[in-house]
């Protein structure tokens, strides 16, 4: 006959008392800590070993008589919209109803820390649990052993605890806070979401251990326990393993020993460790007696059973003693459980495979199920039989330890970019780099994207920079494709084409009211942002005199002659009343005061030519071949200084190397006045640079992209700098140097072309050995049942890997693959230019729902 009881009478915690938790079995106190583990994916070779003997070390501390249960909950979550995003652009919309109701797996963990009665270690499966048979009466006056009464045991075992949470604390890679009552005990606390093995079930539902089985509410559970050494295969237990989709020739990527069973089980599932710390001269002469037994049943044989085990504890201890290791007790099992209307043998089997790919036989245990349930409740460890424990040496539990926890990144967020965790799909709002900013992670914006051929960088530059436009920031980009083309319409901004019949045209040495300072005896002067643009456009012009006589000399003098010639042609100009600022008019001042300038200094012709220096820049003068380039402002680019978003298509200017670097600098003028702006200040003004890399490896840019650089980053701008060619970034030193040194955030996409050769790019973008680690790992463990590619974001010296998944209305507009946008641009015709209908219609074609599934 079945026996039913209360919850009450069942529930083993007796009361909480200064942060500690009193159980009914035996009295035992426990001090409940719940801990943030590192992110998954985030720990190198070194982080393992730290953590190992972090472990090690709080073993050592505690002492006998103590257990350390480690608890990780794996709960079901769904994505819910946010509401504010719901009232964004159609995009945005489109996105939020693509992850709607969207299951994860959330990841919780916690550390419970006890104090036992001496002799625990001797207490079977009969012996634990007693509470379950007696009345609420009995545990009046019966609930703390006399041991537990001393006042200094007690104070000791605080002391600890609190040592343990430091430790942790101190570790920077496990954060640690005792948790509080309500945390504990509220309707939405941790005894809740055990009892209800969910994590937002307020109801607590009923627990049936009848049948040889587990049920809760309507879920159905099973434990699956490790409890014998014979029970791991592995030869070698090291302080990790290596992950083997993730492990290549060229990469060794790092995971915890326990890995496979965390969140690669795609389960709802809670892990439970137990290591009990016994009194050392006990424990070590129980396993001597144990030794002398085997050796009694021996046969003296060579290949004899009890020989062997005999032979193997006595190496044990040694290595005990010798190594000055403790010997400890150890338990790890695994609570499955998922609805019993799903196929509950997929969840069994999900379990096993975990623990098969440890190399280890983990047993289904439905004989002790009552016992693990209620052991497994927090503060109540000491209900674990010590049948189920194995010994080990401190190293070896130490390395047992359960270490990665999931992506920080909250999914509420509105300001952040809409990216997804590689391990379960949950949808994450990534701050780019305003949290990195304000960890101080990163000291700059500027951002490299980069990939192999197809990587996809182009989708993530408009997956961003729709991201960032969204929250009001601004943009200038530069390219000489289409990819920007649909982004730039859809959020009204403005396209600017360059072809033969309509050649972009500038006249860079007109001045505005960001371009001058007064003085203090009330003259003007040009601003240094202002000379620096001017002179890098002249050496432009020009070429760059660097390295002529195996010094910079001649590029010293040819600077200083020429910010010495601007000033000198402005103030000659507002002297006369001249304001004719263009190129022809400087050309005439140059004629006029270049030679008396360089007569008057004794400057050489050959460390300065001004003849030369005349005859270069004759053909933009008047009358010559480039009339025209720098002495009329094209109408299209004069109004741009209020506009949000600008894409120049630059066509097969890009390939022209001389024109593009000129062209390039003219635009990024604009992208100065921009930062300049103090209406403007607050928000983030970007500069999109794509496939633009070998124009702008010249010297002559080096001095003003490092000027650029602490200009965006004073002022709030962003630089982006995107490309598919990897090798541009070792092959220029300018690059390296202005530009790879000042960008903070790198971001890689698909760098498999690259893995045999990657130590060199390794070295020019000065990346740990962990950021190699995880961008040679992109796309290698994709899941079969959602398309998506991932993406690695490198601030200084931290890396995290990401999925990018959009909707398929947002794909309509990021799309750049030849076909899809044929099928894309027809579809525009029909809907009347209308985008919103376009990427709807587009979501509905077969093949794209295909896809998506």
């Amino acid at each position: 006959m079945e026996r039913i009881v209360d919850m009450m009478d069942v529930f083993p915690i007796y009361g909480y008392e200064r942060n500690s938790l009193i159980s009914k079995e035996k009295g035992c106190l426990t001090i409940p800590l719940r801990l943030e583990l590192p992110e998954v994916f985030t720990l190198d070779q070194r982080d393992y070993n730290a953590l190992n003997g972090l472990f090690f070390n709080i073993i050592d501390i505690l002492g006998p008589n103590m257990i350390l249960h480690r608890q990780d909950h794996f709960f079901e979550e769904r994505y819910g919209p946010i509401p504010q995003r719901l009232n964004g652009d159609f995009m945005e919309i489109g996105n939020e109803r693509y992850f709607e109701e969207r299951p994860f797996l959330r990841a919780e963990h916690y550390l419970f820390i006890s104090l036992v009665p001496t002799g625990y270690y001797k207490y079977g499966p009969t012996r634990v649990n007693s509470f379950l048979s007696k009345k609420r009466d009995f545990f009046l006056d019966r609930t703390i052993p006399k041991e537990f009464l001393d006042r200094d045991l007690l104070l000791d075992f605080e002391a600890k605890v609190e040592s343990v949470s430091n430790l942790l604390n101190g570790s920077g890679l496990i954060r640690s806070e005792v948790m509080g009552y309500d945390a504990l005990l509220h309707e939405g606390g941790l005894y809740a979401k055990y009892f209800s093995l969910s994590a937002s079930n307020k109801n607590l539902p009923d627990i049936d251990f009848s049948n040889n089985s587990i049920k809760i509410g309507e879920k159905q559970a099973r434990f699956f326990t490790v409890e014998n050494l014979d029970q791991f295969t592995k030869e070698y237990l090291g302080p990790y393993e290596l992950y083997g989709k993730f492990t290549t020739q060229h990469n060794r990527f790092p995971v915890g020993n326990l890995f496979s069973i965390g969140f690669k089980i795609p389960h709802e599932h809670i892990i439970n460790q137990y290591i009990y710390i016994p009194e050392q001269e006990k424990a070590l002469k129980g396993l001597r007696k144990k030794a002398k037994r085997f050796d009694q049943f021996g046969n003296g044989k060579k290949d004899d059973s009890n020989g062997i085990y005999a032979d193997q504890i006595r190496e044990f201890n040694t290595d005990i003693l010798e190594n000055h290791k403790e010997i400890v007790f150890y338990h790890l099992n695994v609570l499955g459980f998922n609805n019993t209307d799903r196929n509950h043998g997929k969840m069994c089997s999900a379990v096993a495979d975990g623990f098969k790919k440890l190399k280890i036989n983990a047993k289904e245990n439905n004989i002790d199920r009552k016992n693990l349930f209620f052991a497994g409740i927090p503060g109540n460890a000491v209900g674990l039989p010590s049948d189920m424990y194995m010994p080990m040496s401190s190293d070896m539990a130490a390395s047992l330890v359960y270490f990665e926890g999931g992506y920080r990144d909250g999914s509420q967020g509105i300001d952040g970019l809409r990216l997804i965790d590689r391990v379960c799909g949950r949808p994450l709002s990534v701050s780019v780099y305003r949290e990195p900013e304000r960890n101080h992670w990163i000291f700059n914006r500027g951002m490299l994207i980069a990939s192999g051929s197809g990587g996809g960088k182009s989708y993530v530059a408009n997956h961003y920079i729709a991201s960032e436009l969204r929250q009001g920031a601004e943009a200038i980009i530069i390219e000489d494709g289409n990819s920007y083309e649909r982004i730039t319409m859809v959020f009204g901004g403005t396209i600017i084409e360059h072809d033969d019949k309509r050649p972009f045209t500038f006249n860079p040495f007109k001045l505005d009211s960001y371009d001058t300072i007064e003085k203090d005896d009330g003259s003007r002067a040009l601003t240094e942002g202002k000379v620096l643009n001017l002179v890098t456009l002249l050496k432009l012009i020009t070429g760059d005199d660097r390295g002529v006589f195996g010094d910079t000399m001649s590029n010293e003098v040819k600077n200083t002659v020429l910010e010495n010639l601007l000033p000198g042609y402005y103030s000659h100009m507002w002297e006369t009343g001249n304001t004719d600022f263009r190129f022809d008019s400087f050309y005439e001042y140059c004629q006029e005061h270049l030679k008396v300038l360089v007569g008057a200094k004794r400057i050489s012709k050959e460390v300065f030519d001004p003849d030369v220096f005349l005859f270069l820049l004759e053909k933009y003068y008047k009358g010559g071949p480039r009339e025209r380039l720098l002495n009329r402002e094209d109408e299209r680019i004069a109004r741009l200084g209020e506009e949000r978003l600008v894409y120049f298509k630059l066509g097969k200017l890009i390939d022209n190397e001389l024109l593009f670097p000129i062209t390039a600098l003219m635009v990024m003028e604009i992208f100065d006045k921009k930062l300049l702006d103090k209406d403007k200040l607050p928000i983030n003004k970007m500069m999109v640079v794509d496939e633009a890399w070998k124009a702008l490896s010249r010297k002559e840019f080096e001095d003003y992209f490092n000027s650029q650089s602490r200009m965006a980053r004073k002022y709030g701008g962003q630089p982006i700098f995107i490309s598919q060619k990897v090798d541009d970034f070792i092959a220029s030193e300018v690059i390296k140097n202005a530009i790879v040194v000042n960008s903070h955030i790198k971001v890689f996409l698909d760098m498999g072309d690259f893995e045999n050769a990657f130590e060199d790019i390794q070295e020019m973008m000065g990346l740990s050995e962990k950021q190699r680690q995880s961008i040679l790992s992109l796309n290698r463990d994709l899941p079969l049942d959602r398309k998506y590619r991932e993406v690695a974001f490198c601030w200084k010296d931290r890396v995290k890997v990401y999925g990018v998944e959009t909707s398929l209305v947002e794909k309509c507009i990021y799309e750049t693959n030849p076909m899809e946008s044929h099928k894309i641009n027809e579809l525009h015709k029909k809907n009347h230019n209308n985008w919103e209908l376009t990427a709807k219609d587009y979501s509905l074609l077969p093949s794209q729902k295909t896809q998506e599934k």
